[in-house]
Formats: structure tokens, sequence, C-alpha cells
């Protein structure tokens, strides 16, 4: 397995870890997780009689999380994934977006942070929140993320401040 391989493998796990970590944040704050088709499924009706009442299907949970929902169409007109989508916290009615991103070594992640921020900026549905951590980036490319907060997007949290933020906020 070629070096650039083994990289691209330890990156992707050390990201998932970093994803994990924000689904346990959210479960621990009473969150449910759905997938991508439950979550896109037509609401239940509000009431339904017991007599009529379709047990097989379990009520919609007023607080959850969705991992790799599509949130829209990008800058390029392509489909968008938001990390996590999250309903149903107290603020953010129309739901609210979280990218995780970590990057522990020098590579290209940070390079694609103008193409997040502008994809929050101009597409996303609902505001926005990048977590952002690792100590990889760039010099400058920290503060450079911080300093486009505005608009939809609301701020760039290191993994700690996230932490903070949710269990203020969530």
């Amino acid at each position: 397995m070629s070096h650039d391989r083994v990289r691209s493998l330890r990156a992707e796990s050390t990201g998932s870890v970093a994803e994990s970590t924000i689904r346990g944040v959210l479960t621990g704050r009473g969150y449910v997780e759905l997938g991508v088709q439950e979550a896109m499924e037509a609401e239940p009706e509000a009431e339904q009689t017991a007599m009529f009442r379709d047990f097989a299907r379990r009520p919609r949970p007023v607080r959850l999380f969705v991992a790799q929902y599509p949130i829209g169409q990008s800058i390029y007109g392509l489909p968008l994934l938001t990390d996590f989508w999250v309903r149903g916290a107290p603020g953010f009615k129309s739901g609210l977006a979280l990218e995780v991103k970590w990057q522990q070594s020098t590579g290209s992640v940070d390079e694609k942070f103008p193409y997040l921020a502008l994809n929050i900026k101009e597409c996303y549905p609902c505001p926005a929140l990048i977590i952002a951590d690792g100590g990889g980036q760039r010099p400058g490319a920290p503060h450079w993320q911080r300093g486009q907060a505005d608009g939809n997007l609301l701020a760039v949290f290191s993994l700690a401040e996230f932490l903070a933020w949710a269990n203020r906020n969530l």
C-alpha cells in the first residue's frame, strides 16, 4: 500500500473519531439519530386515534439529528451533504448544520475551507457551525476560518469550544 493511501486511511479514521465525538455529544444531550431515509419521510399525522394508529411506525422524535444529510445544492449546482443536521435545538427553528473537519497533519483539508464557508453562506437553508480541530491546519487557516463567521455561518469552533457551546445551547 502506498504511503499516500496509508495517510488517506489514517485521515479518514481520525475524521471518523471526531464525527463519533460529535455524535456522542448530540445523543448525550438527548437527540435521537435518524437515518437519511427515515428523516426524509413525510411527517406522521399529528393526532391519530388509537384504533387507527399505525403502531409499526414510531413517532418522530422532537430532538433529532441525521448524519450526511442532503442539505441542498452546492455553489456548483451539485448535491451537498452536511456532516450533521440537527432539528429541535432551541433557537434554531429551521435546523442547525454541523460541519466537522479534523486535520491532524498538514494536507489539503484547509484548502477546502473557502468552498465550505461559501456553501454555508450562500446555499445552506439553515445556520451552521464548523468544528475544525486537529492542529494540522496551515498557519493562518484557523484565523481566516473564524473571520468568515457571519450570516448563516454562526461560528468556527475547536472541538473543546464546541463541547462548551453544546452544553450551553443544545
